[in-house]
């Protein structure tokens, strides 16, 4: 009697314990990869350069908050073939609370597929910095800073992995 009961208790543990981690992993947002593509010739230019080099903008929204974004940069020469490409994340920031606003809409940086020894990734993995309330992935503007440190023609592929939704600025 004293064992059915034992195994019975811990039949009943095995089975909350399966169903509490099966509600997890059903809690758990999935990851979709948002793509755009344009080339140097429909993309605004940056005023603020990478590297003393032509930069393009390329702007979207999140439209929740989330904890971290996969990014990846392909720039392709108009042969098809992929070139070197540098790109600064940043985010809105809002000022609107200042008494003083100034002209231009104003953005800090969250990140950058280079260091300060120029070496690149193609793709980067930017998560929130909870220390620092300007580097959060929070709803709202962003910006993308992309150059191929090059005056030619070249087509720009971006894909951001989110587990929230991501609009295209267009």
């Amino acid at each position: 009697m004293k064992k059915s009961f034992y195994y019975s208790i811990i039949i009943l543990f095995i089975i909350s314990l399966v169903s509490s981690c099966s509600t997890v992993s059903n809690n758990q947002q999935k990851s979709q990869v948002y793509s755009f593509s344009a080339d140097t010739l429909t993309l605004p230019k940056s005023k603020d350069l990478i590297d003393k080099t032509p930069t393009y903008e390329v702007y979207f929204e999140l439209i929740q908050n989330t904890q971290c974004l996969d990014i990846t940069v392909i720039a392709q020469d108009k042969n098809g073939k992929r070139v070197r490409c540098g790109f600064i994340l940043e985010s809105f920031v809002d000022v609107s609370h200042f008494p003083k606003k100034p002209p231009k809409p104003v953005y800090t940086e969250l990140a950058k597929n280079f260091d300060i020894n120029w070496r690149f990734q193609s793709n980067i993995n930017v998560c929130n910095d909870t220390n620092d309330p300007l580097k959060r992935l929070n709803k709202g503007s962003y910006r993308l800073k992309i150059t191929a440190f090059s005056n030619n023609f070249y087509n720009f592929t971006i894909d951001i992995t989110s587990a929230v939704p991501v609009e295209f600025q267009k």
